[in-house]
């Protein structure tokens, strides 16, 4: 059986995931933004052997949260499902990027460089990196543009895109973790809104299995998977070197933290 951490589990897909595979016997880690909403996760699922509690929009509370993981153990399993897709801008204190840039890049940038490696790493992108401005890549987290030219919805697109640029420069870095990237569905979700036409156990499916490592770990390091277990086709750019390493280059000047060799 696996140890197992998925940020984001108090509700929607990060919770089912976590529900199903503590059926399944794994042991199950929950992570929530604060102790209301680990109250909320503990009684939601309460077979998890833990819920440990950080705003990932902080880059120190999200140090922190690695530091309470690292003391844990070791980890078969991290799943990076934590993200925002609304709220506005909300200029965060330590960074100054945007909290949705915060939750949705920093926060797995920082786990990455801090996190005891485990043997799989997934990270939640999304096909509406299909959508992304390839422009963002020279203002990642709004410091040109600013509050006044931010729109949640292009800022969602191009952080999905950025986050698997991520996912892909961490897999060719990681040779001993198997590092994929998921888009789970547009499913009806807090996120994803009620008219969302995806159905949610598809894209746990895919999560429980990513968890579990069943599939190919060793040569689909790198892969981007869909809903129901299938490996889909990113765009061409998420394939880019020298983009993937544009966006390790720019959250390490905007946390000091270095993502090893």
């Amino acid at each position: 059986m696996a140890r197992i951490l998925i940020t984001g589990s108090v509700d929607g897909l990060g919770l089912e995931a976590a529900r199903q595979l503590v059926h399944r016997g794994h042991t199950v880690y929950l992570h929530a933004r604060n102790q209301q909403r680990a109250m909320d996760a503990k009684s939601a699922c309460p077979g998890a052997a833990g819920v440990l509690t950080a705003d990932l929009s902080s880059v120190a509370e999200t140090q922190k949260l690695c530091h309470d993981v690292n003391a844990i153990g070791n980890f078969d399993a991290v799943i990076l499902n934590a993200g925002l897709m609304q709220g506005g801008f909300r200029k965060t204190p330590d960074t100054g990027a945007p909290a949705l840039v915060s939750v949705n890049l920093i926060s797995p940038y920082v786990m990455s460089c801090l996190l005891r490696p485990p043997k799989r790493l997934i990270f939640i992108s999304s096909h509406l990196h299909r959508q992304a401005n390839m422009a963002s890549m020279d203002d990642m987290f709004w410091f040109k543009r600013g509050e006044t030219r931010y729109q949640d919805y292009p800022a969602y697109c191009d952080s999905k895109l950025h986050v698997m640029l991520l996912a892909n420069a961490v897999a060719r870095r990681f040779k001993n973790t198997s590092v994929t990237s998921v888009h789970p569905g547009w499913v009806a979700t807090k996120l994803g809104g009620q008219g969302a036409p995806d159905k949610l156990e598809d894209g746990v499916e895919t999560y429980v299995m990513l968890a579990e490592g069943d599939y190919d770990e060793q040569n689909l390091s790198g892969a981007y998977f869909e809903p129901k277990r299938k490996i889909g086709q990113p765009i061409p750019a998420a394939r880019d070197e020298d983009l993937q390493e544009k966006v390790v280059q720019a959250c390490e000047e905007v946390t000091g933290l270095r993502l090893s060799a």
